[in-house]
């Protein structure tokens, strides 16, 4: 049929039928209901080039539609295009509805035709279908060697490539192959993408100020460039410095960023959160290689194993090889080694330059109260001539060394750095544990102070609590038995003290002892009282591969409670430390009493008063619940007396001690010891050795001006426990002897 054109002619209207040809619902990305269309009617205004088109329109889901119209002429057997100047119920954001309509402007799109076999195909998607790009290549120049190429991938640093990239075009989906070819006019022809853009962002562009985008055309009538979506979807970058622009500069070691977008053939482009940027990574890291219980094969001049440790209390500094994974003990001097070499793949700048290597170190620390701390190192300082200089193969060696803390899990990371700065990414690392618990010798009680202690530091540690151990072990497999008497001389009773007064609260029962009558008050029975005096003596000592040899630091903290069975919920409190066996004591409160540690053999002593009223003793317990209750502190009621009774005699009869060894103490206890872990910024201390008497783990080292330390930590912090904190226990009795005959306790 002949072409007329019907904006220059009076005589002739558009004849144009216009039949619906299919109507799809592509793009079901997801499990949902496909769209629904119905009742389509569409009609050409008389006389007139626009097209009304009336649907019904219908999504199960409720979801937003995204509707748009494609004319094809001649009845679909070639060309097809987008309904561009199109009004009302089309594009994004379209709902379920009932008659609705949309208008076509015909002329404005297509003003040259005139036919009598066109079709009009209505296309209808729950998702918006934006292009996006879909996949990129890397290759030679030449396209050989061909590989996917994903988003943050590495090129090669001087190395010549090209990339390639391809789109896709969601709104293609269910259209003619035929119908995309007569359109799309870039290869390949049946994706409904009609060109790229691309922006290389290392250009000196700024997007709110020009133009960024390529290719570009220069429009004469504006005297600017306009880029235009070209057919090229591969770049070439020669990478060798040949000239200055980027794609034949040698790209710089680092990020290499590329925006892109397309436009198909429903005229949408790639939205801007897709175009990129795409990044990816100029430059290979180096390799690092760490030495696991192994000598440095690349260099055989270095006979070490490595890693090892040395002991800092051994003044041989005898190195101890151990492997990844492994545990080692604490207050040692960890030293480890690393190869590194640059990627080959690389060109290189300097062949003189091969690699430096750096190291930092990882922390996670296992509370004491549950839970972990980590901590890290800043990146030792980088060597660029290594103490082992690289060898045929291009393995230089750097070593690095580290003061280890307690509880801790350690990871030494090594990285090679090449010589544009890039460092391995994934650095090579050694990981151990540090840190072995104490233990528990023996809880000894002892009647009086002057007493010596049946063991010394050579006693056996308690393995476990399981009844065959303790029955075997010579500290625990009994019970001791002590005496309250009046004149204390028996080798089994308790040393005199002083006299004192009990206060007995009225209303809880709870006791206090006083050494001034008058002090109780209306609310309290004050009871007068002889205090004795009980010696508990813990033994305890630290792991021998990492023991002080000071005796002072031989136990350096202890948890313990001491329990009475006719006080069974410890509200007595005894001893100079924390009568909990969930808190620790750390050692001596300054100005305190009732706990001494002996800087002689290290043995924790604990002071526990015992309080025996004195009409007990002098009258039998049945006169001193029933005579001395009633005439002295005025209580006449049975159970009230038996009330107070108990409640004033809690210390007799059946009792323990239980304790926990801890390896650890804390700063300002007495006696002064080591307490703090020192962590240093740049991984090695500064100083390689510290005046005669101090240590690396006093207190006060940045007071003492020992520069870059990054942390210091409390080493109770840190503390390991002896049995995994399972208390070891020591059973004892206490008998008075009154005027009637023994009394002991009885539980309520």
């Amino acid at each position: 049929m002949e072409n007329v054109n019907p904006r220059n002619s009076q005589t002739h209207a558009m004849a144009v039928l216009f039949v619906v040809f299919s109507i799809l619902a592509p793009m079901m990305a997801h499990a949902n209901s496909a769209p629904e269309i119905s009742n389509i009617v569409v009609l050409q205004r008389d006389d007139s080039f626009l097209v009304d088109i009336t649907y019904d329109l219908l999504d199960p889901d409720g979801d937003p539609m995204w509707v748009y119209m494609i004319f094809m002429p001649y009845g679909g057997s070639t060309g097809a295009k987008l309904c561009e100047t199109i009004t009302g119920d089309v594009g994004s954001y379209v709902y379920s509805g009932v008659g609705l309509n949309a208008v076509w402007d015909s002329g404005e799109d297509y003003p040259d035709f005139i036919s009598d076999t066109c079709k009009i195909r209505i296309m209808v998607s729950d998702l918006p279908p934006v292009p996006y790009m879909d996949s990129f290549w890397k290759s030679d120049l030449d396209g050989s060697n061909e590989n996917p190429f994903a988003v943050g991938d590495t090129l090669g640093y001087g190395h010549p490539f090209r990339l390639r990239w391809q789109g896709y075009a969601p709104a293609v989906e269910g259209i003619d192959p035929a119908l995309l070819a007569a359109r799309d006019s870039v290869y390949p022809y049946d994706d409904g993408l009609l060109g790229y853009k691309y922006d290389l962002l290392d250009q000196n562009c700024i997007p709110t100020v020009e133009d960024c985008w390529s290719p570009k055309f220069f429009d004469q009538s504006t005297g600017d460039s306009i880029s235009y979506f070209g057919q090229a979807s591969s770049l070439d970058f020669h990478n060798d410095g040949s000239g200055g622009d980027t794609f034949h500069k040698l790209l710089p070691s680092g990020d290499f960023d590329i925006k892109l977008n397309s436009l198909d053939i429903a005229g949408q482009e790639i939205r801007e959160s897709g175009q990129g940027p795409f990044r990816f990574v100029v430059n290979y890291d180096p390799e690092t290689i760490m030495l696991n219980g192994e000598t440095d094969w690349a260099h055989p001049e270095d006979p070490e194993i490595y890693p090892y440790y040395f002991l800092l209390n051994d003044p041989l500094k005898t190195h101890h090889p151990f492997l990844s994974g492994d545990r080692i003990p604490d207050r040692t001097y960890v030293v480890v080694k690393a190869l590194g070499r640059d990627d080959d793949r690389d060109l290189k700048l300097d062949p003189n330059y091969k690699v430096a290597l750096s190291g930092f170190v990882k922390g996670k620390l296992s509370n004491l109260g549950g839970g972990f701390f980590s901590y890290q190192s800043e990146s030792s300082d980088l060597n660029p001539v290594p103490p082992w200089p690289a060898n045929g193969d291009g393995w230089s060696a750097d070593t690095l060394g580290f003061l280890t803390g307690p509880n801790t899990e350690f990871t030494f990371n090594m990285q090679a750095v090449d010589e544009h700065g890039r460092r391995d990414g994934t650095p090579a690392a050694i990981t151990f544990d540090v840190g072995y618990p104490p233990c528990i010798q023996c809880i000894e009680l002892l009647p009086k102070a002057s007493i010596p202690s049946d063991y010394d530091e050579t006693l056996a540690c308690l393995e476990d609590t399981s009844a065959p151990v303790i029955g075997a072990h010579p500290c625990f497999s009994d019970t001791t038995v002590l005496r309250i008497s009046t004149d204390g001389l028996g080798d089994d009773d308790l040393q005199f003290i002083q006299k004192a007064y009990m206060l007995v609260d009225k209303t809880t029962g709870v006791t206090q002892v006083v050494l001034l009558p008058g002090q109780g008050g209306e609310d309290n029975y004050e009871i007068p009282v002889n205090l004795y005096r009980m010696e508990i003596l813990l033994h305890g000592l630290d792991d021998i591969r990492e023991r002080w040899t000071s005796m002072d630091r031989r136990l350096m903290g202890c948890m313990y409670q001491v329990d009475y069975e006719c006080d069974p919920f410890n509200q007595i409190q005894d001893g100079g430390g924390i009568d909990d066996i969930r808190l620790p004591t750390w050692g001596e409160v300054p100005n305190g009493s009732g706990l001494e540690i002996d800087p002689l053999t290290g043995l924790w002593r604990i002071s526990v008063d015992v309080a025996v009223p004195e009409f007990l003793m002098l009258m039998g317990p049945e006169h001193y619940r029933d005579i001395f209750m009633e005439f002295v502190l005025g209580i006449t009621d049975p159970v009230l007396q038996d009330r107070v009774f108990n409640d004033s005699t809690k210390q007799f009869g059946m009792g323990s001690v239980r304790a926990v060894a801890l390896d650890q103490t804390q700063c300002f206890f007495d006696p002064p010891r080591p307490a703090m872990y020192n962590f240093f910024r740049r991984v090695r201390p500064s100083v390689a050795e510290l005046p005669a008497g101090m240590t690396w783990r006093d207190c006060n080292l940045r007071d003492m001006g020992v520069p870059e330390i990054m942390l210091e930590l409390d080493l109770s912090r840190g503390s390991m426990l002896s049995l995994d904190g399972e208390p070891a226990s020591k059973y004892f009795r206490i008998i008075v002897e009154t005027a009637t005959g023994d009394f002991e306790c009885s539980v309520p």
